[in-house]
């Protein structure tokens, strides 16, 4: 088997694993971690490696654009104090921690490799909470704050990386790089992100044949991961930004117009939605491909030594969210949403630790550690990159298991589970839409729905769940209102 073949059969076995799993109700990343583990030991199949910049340059930008697309300004807005600002506070003590941690638990691991470890060990996601079928829902304010930290903990531990990658290229991060880093860097990848994100919606108005618009959205992440590089700023900061500003762009809240047909926008939410779910299968194959290897190469440390460091590191972790979700809990938003159940003397406690649990581990960190060089810029080897990849898959496939398989437990327990509120913020959207088609001008129904969403929003009436989900029945019903219009019409069939 060559590797071209390879890769078209992981491809091929992608679907049908996560249907299966599915079916079974297994934790797909978990499966398909280990299909690449044992794909290892089958005979025939060649040694395939994940390129630490394919990793950064194909893998990342898409990764990271799409999970935030679904996300609108008012979160930040919504979630600024609870969310935007403990979000930087938990990322920064989460670091500094684990690589006080890191240096303790593995004796002999130098303090760019512990820097690299607090990097992979801080970022996480909450798809157990927002994606998951199934899962307990909890009142929308809690959900929203851990969203905003997550979006948080994205842009400031990649941030970060670029200091763990300098430190592994000059043996030191000084107080002008983190100063460039953090107060250069970032607000640049920021103002970029802003002037890619506007030119994109400028581009998306004047084009038409829907296959055309999203091979334009396709191009947005890597645009501004690509000047980002170029010019030397954060990329990621600037993919965050374009995603935000094309969320916020595609419908006027005056008038309720679009920037692009009803027919785009439905294929383009389906095609991100399905661009993250492959990106992230593959990643956890090739992830549990790269263990073995990995495991082969750090024989200094013991297997049990490295297990016990990550459920150390991991307790640490949650330890560190357990206590910054706390302050989250005197907030107006949050305070409000438990207003019901204040006769419980634990509640704080317990939704602090729903909070902590709920974040997991992220795909991205298996993309931080696969694209460590194995060397530095002047050739010098760096060993302790195997190190790292073990323990980031421990942490991620750990995180998923133990998190996952006793989530609904753990909310249930602590009696926050609020399965009703979406239903009322849809009921509550679907009602105002009526009256906002009765009261106005018959010709344009959607423009005064889409119009009518978007104040809800504004609002804090409804989450940007929601919010999505009745745009995206606005859409629908706009697209089966059009005539003679076919989905493919414009570029040309090979």
């Amino acid at each position: 088997m060559t590797a071209y073949e390879f890769a078209a059969l992981i491809l091929a076995m992608t679907g049908p694993v996560l249907a299966v799993s599915g079916h079974f109700r297994a934790p797909a990343s978990i499966v398909l971690f280990a299909i690449g583990v044992a794909s290892v030991f089958v005979p025939g199949v060649p040694r395939m490696k994940l390129d630490a910049d394919l990793a950064l340059t194909l893998f990342l930008p898409p990764l990271v654009y799409a999970s935030t697309l679904r996300i609108s300004w008012h979160l930040l807005r919504f979630t600024f104090v609870a969310g935007v600002l403990m979000g930087g506070v938990q990322v920064l003590l989460t670091v500094i921690a684990v690589v006080l941690a890191a240096t303790l638990l593995l004796p002999g691991l130098s303090w760019t490799g512990a820097l690299f470890l607090g990097v992979v060990a801080s970022i996480f996601d909450t798809q157990l909470f927002h994606e998951a079928k199934g899962r307990p829902r909890v009142p929308r304010a809690l959900a929203d704050v851990l969203k905003t930290r997550e979006l948080v903990s994205k842009l400031f531990i990649l941030g970060t990386l670029a200091l763990a990658e300098e430190a592994l290229d000059t043996g030191a991060v000084t107080p002008v790089s983190i100063a460039l880093n953090y107060l250069l860097d970032i607000p640049a990848g920021i103002l970029l992100g802003l002037a890619v994100g506007y030119a994109i919606v400028w581009v998306r108005r004047r084009i038409d044949p829907a296959p055309v618009e999203i091979a334009v959205s396709i191009s947005a992440p890597f645009v501004a991961a690509l000047l980002g590089t170029g010019l030397g700023i954060s990329g990621v900061a600037a993919i965050i930004t374009t995603a935000l500003v094309i969320s916020a762009a595609r419908i006027d809240r005056h008038t309720g117009r679009t920037v692009s047909s009803a027919e785009s926008r439905i294929s383009s939410v389906a095609f991100w939605e399905q661009a993250s779910l492959m990106l992230s299968s593959v990643l956890f194959f090739l992830a549990g491909r790269a263990l073995p290897e990995a495991l082969a190469s750090v024989e200094s440390w013991p297997l049990v030594m490295l297990v016990l460091a990550t459920a150390v590191i991991l307790a640490i972790v949650l330890a560190i969210q357990f206590a910054t979700s706390l302050p989250a809990l005197i907030v107006k938003s949050v305070s409000g949403a438990l207003e019901g159940r204040r006769g419980r003397p634990a509640l704080g406690l317990q939704t602090a630790g729903v909070m902590a649990w709920s974040s997991t581990r992220s795909v991205i960190a298996l993309i931080i550690a696969l694209s460590i060089p194995e060397a530095t810029a002047s050739g010098t080897a760096f060993p302790e990159r195997s190190l790292i990849i073990v323990v980031a898959a421990f942490l991620v496939v750990g995180s998923l298991a133990l998190q996952g398989i006793s989530l609904r437990a753990v909310v249930v327990r602590a009696d926050l589970v609020d399965e009703g509120e979406e239903d009322r913020e849809v009921d509550l959207a679907r009602a105002t839409i009526r009256e906002a088609a009765a009261s106005r001008s018959p010709d344009e129904p959607h423009r005064s729905a889409r119009q009518a969403l978007l104040a809800l929003r504004a609002d804090d009436r409804i989450g940007d769940e929601v919010l999505t989900r009745m745009l995206r029945e606005t859409d629908l019903d706009a697209r089966a209102a059009e005539e003679n219009v076919l989905p493919g019409a414009g570029p040309p069939n090979p």
